[in-house]
């Protein structure tokens, strides 16, 4: 007789499982709505359901909302521990409905936020250092985009040390990638004339050498701590709490990993992560990444290689590369500038928005290498539209689009990358020879050689590049035209 599992899980929906089991017994999760429509029908405590009594505003006691400080506000009521009132603040867009907390002295009472519809939105990050980088200015929308009020901010604690408990959210005091996916949600929403929910951001990081150590470090637990907060604050206004996505941004602070070791480690880190906010009461998450591609010193590294494995096969778990690293500008010290993280911020929120949408979304993903002929290697890959070789090389590829072969003995010339005749999802290689050797790889923005010229520039885009990309397109900051480009890979050649 053959031992049965401690746990699992019967039904599974594609935001998560539905029944799972454990040594108690059957454990089922229900919507947000079913909940509430339970909690409708039983009452406060069990007491049987009551019709609501309507409340005439002549029996409502005014109070005065000079209280609030000198600032133009009006209908100022009291509900539960917040302060509800209409009013026309700076920066806002026109006059709307705000709250603020009741409790003067703690933390969050003086910071006006918008009384926006819906639940509590959570943009949590977990990483390394870079990931701690933000932006000295307010927020857009200033008031729709908040932090939990510890002092500390979006930025996290860095791995220095815990995070504390809070229910309290604050307005930022700076603007962190999270806080810039936020702005570009909104904005969109903002243009189309949608409700405009809250957004509670957060970016969890440390010092962790490997991704194994990540998933056990102090950036992790404060992670969890992150999401706690998030439904106490939620809670405190009475609403729902969910979280929008989990943003990882962690690899070449990894000095240790092989390629297989990093790979199974962050399959290994996404399964703890969703299955402690699953603990916490929260769905399955959906990760973003963007494809490191290294920095104008480093083109190859086992990490960046291990990327590209995840980005086809990711377990079950919902994990988008938005965007390759090539195509944003980096400073001396492989950080993006400002103005990369802003157009890292539209590919993130794009990807996001395409996720909730139900609408597919990945970028162009190099599959299979296979031989044609003697000298002509086929490209199969998977792609949302056909694929376009952008004759402008924008990024310094070269000639060859950012592929080279690896381990040829005879070491073959690239002659040329054309799109196949018969598939728009196909390149076609062309050789100078035939390959020989036993171990050909056919990479792409892989083990660029290092560009001499980039050599004291504040900012350049990573040599290991390329300039295939599929036919959509996103508006960026100051103008500028992104697309989805093609991720890196290494092809064994069959």
């Amino acid at each position: 007789m053959t031992d049965k599992p401690a746990s699992g899980t019967i039904l599974r929906a594609k935001n998560g499982d539905v029944i799972r089991y454990d040594e108690t017994g059957l454990i089922l999760r229900l919507s947000d709505r079913v909940i509430a429509d339970i909690a409708r029908r039983i009452g406060p405590q069990g007491a049987p359901p009551q019709m609501p009594m309507p409340v005439s505003p002549d029996t409502a006691t005014p109070i005065d909302a000079a209280m609030l400080g000198d600032i133009d506000a009006w209908g100022l009521r009291r509900s539960g521990d917040w302060y509800i009132f209409s009013a026309n603040l700076p920066a806002a867009e026109g006059p709307r409905q705000y709250r603020r907390r009741i409790a003067q002295g703690d933390a969050g009472a003086g910071d006006s936020i918008a009384d926006a519809p819906g639940a509590l939105l959570g943009l949590l990050t977990l990483g390394g250092p870079r990931a701690a980088m933000a932006l000295p200015r307010t927020a857009a929308f200033p008031y729709h985009i908040l932090a939990s009020a510890d002092d500390i901010g979006a930025v996290g604690m860095a791995g220095v040390e815990p995070a504390p408990a809070s229910d309290a959210v604050s307005a930022l005091r700076e603007v962190t990638r999270d806080a810039l996916i936020a702005e570009k949600l909104l904005a969109d929403r903002w243009a189309a004339r949608r409700a405009m929910p809250l957004y509670l951001t957060r970016a969890e990081t440390d010092g962790s050498a490997s991704i194994a150590a990540l998933a056990e470090g102090q950036a992790m637990a404060n992670l969890m701590q992150a999401a706690r907060n998030l439904r106490a604050a939620a809670d405190s206004m009475a609403k729902p709490a969910r979280i929008v996505a989990v943003r990882l941004d962690y690899s070449l602070e990894d000095v240790t990993s092989t390629t297989e070791e990093y790979r199974d480690g962050m399959l290994r880190l996404m399964a703890k992560v969703t299955a402690e906010l699953g603990s916490l009461g929260f769905h399955k998450p959906l990760f973003i990444a963007t494809f490191d591609c290294g920095t104008r010193d480093v083109t190859d590294h086992p990490v960046l290689r291990a990327q590209w494995e995840l980005a086809w096969n990711a377990g079950d778990h919902d994990l988008l590369f938005t965007a390759p690293g090539y195509m944003f500008a980096q400073d001396g010290t492989g950080r993006p500038t400002p103005g990369a993280m802003a157009d890292m911020a539209v590919m993130d929120a794009a990807a996001i928005t395409a996720s909730y949408e139900d609408r597919p979304w990945f970028c162009p993903v190099f599959l299979l290498a296979e031989r044609e002929g003697q000298t002509k290697i086929r490209v199969k890959a998977r792609s949302l539209t056909p694929l376009v070789i952008d004759a402008r090389d924008p990024f310094g590829a070269g000639s060859c689009a950012g592929f080279r072969l690896a381990g040829a003995t005879n070491a073959p010339d690239i002659r040329s990358v054309a799109l196949a005749d018969d598939d728009p999802q196909d390149l076609i290689v062309t050789l100078s020879s035939a390959p020989q050797g036993k171990n050909l790889t056919l990479c792409y923005g892989l083990g660029a050689s290092v560009r001499k010229q980039d050599t004291g520039l504040t900012e350049a885009h990573p040599p290991a590049s390329g300039s295939v990309r599929d036919a959509d397109s996103f508006a960026g900051g100051d103008g500028r035209i992104l697309h989805r480009w093609a991720l890196p890979c290494m092809l064994p050649l069959h």
